[in-house]
């Protein structure tokens, strides 16, 4: 369960966003309406002017990133030089946490990972599965997932399974786009609009 009701200013934008929800959530919003400030206040890359973030009862509002059980995922949230089958568990092993091979095996089956090779020579859809699959692996309590699902092929298959996995993990997730469409299979859905959260359902 996450709870954020924050404010930020950054020149002459204001966020003043409040979110409160579990499970899978989708955040939409134009480029500049504050999506990936709001993900940055609650991965704690910032730190808010005004306000709150509790995660699971716990509070993070001023917590460093490492402490907060939180990962963030860009599309370019990759280590180039890394094989494909390392670089799924380096997270786990960086937190110091047993990796299972069956775990390991059931989230590339479920989010298309038959590939290997280099990091660095894969197209950006696979390094966006990589790095997904990398963090459920690292099982934080949340994932903030930033763009990092757009480039994907087979987009709705592939959030549906995604979902899945997450929810089986017990792992809250938001993640941001800028397409509606794709809420349609989020938990909730909340839109961003000029630094103004709106939960639509």
């Amino acid at each position: 369960m996450i709870e954020a009701k924050v404010e930020k200013k950054l020149g002459n934008f204001h966020l003043n966003a409040t979110l409160s929800d579990e499970h899978f959530i989708c955040l939409t919003g134009k480029n500049g309406s504050g999506k990936t400030t709001l993900l940055n206040l609650i991965g704690g890359t910032m730190i808010p002017d005004a306000g709150y973030i509790t995660l699971n009862s716990r509070k993070i509002t001023n917590l460093p990133l490492e402490r907060r059980q939180v990962s963030i995922i860009t599309p370019d949230s990759c280590i180039p030089h890394l094989e494909v089958d390392k670089h799924l568990i380096w997270a786990a092993k960086f937190k110091h946490l047993g990796v299972e091979d069956d775990y390991v095996t059931e989230v590339k089956t479920g989010l298309g990972i038959n590939f290997g090779g280099k990091v660095r020579k894969l197209s950006l859809g696979m390094r966006e599965r990589v790095a997904l699959a990398s963090s459920l692996i690292s099982k934080p309590e949340l994932m903030l997932v930033d763009e990092a699902l757009s480039n994907i092929d087979n987009h709705t298959d592939f959030i549906s399974a995604f979902k899945d996995l997450a929810a089986k993990a017990r792992i809250d997730v938001i993640f941001t786009t800028q397409y509606g469409e794709d809420s349609s299979q989020a938990d909730h859905h909340y839109r961003l609009e000029s630094g103004k959260s709106t939960r639509l359902f």
